[in-house]
């Protein structure tokens, strides 16, 4: 599973540079952006799957990680071509800290549990 998620992330990633060179309405500010959106969402989901989480955290925070994930690709589409005062990348920044500490809390409370 963890060879499926690196591929898929690969395939995505390299997908989303030639979307990016092929189409003038697909800024290089916005392929940039998705394609960090893309690397953090397939590390996370890679880191998912190597640490040792009970069965229904796992489940459950793949499909929250997939979602939240389309949801930032989704966001970085329409984000304004300008580092500064991007209310978009400050949103994608903040979901993906959020998933970073989910999991980080998640992995605590799961080796808890026997």
């Amino acid at each position: 599973m963890k060879n499926i998620t690196l591929i898929t992330g690969i395939i995505l990633l390299v997908a989303n540079l030639l979307f990016g060179s092929i189409l003038t309405d697909y800024p290089i500010f916005n392929m940039c952006l998705n394609c960090g959106v893309i690397i953090a969402t397939t590390v996370l989901l890679y880191l998912l799957k190597t640490i040792q989480l009970k069965d229904g955290y796992y489940i459950s925070l793949f499909m929250l990680f997939g979602l939240f994930g389309f949801i930032e690709f989704i966001l970085g589409l329409f984000a304004p071509q300008r580092y500064t005062d991007n209310g978009y990348l400050i949103a994608v920044i903040l979901i993906v800290a959020f998933e970073a500490i989910v999991l980080a809390i998640t992995h605590t409370v799961s080796k808890k549990i026997d």
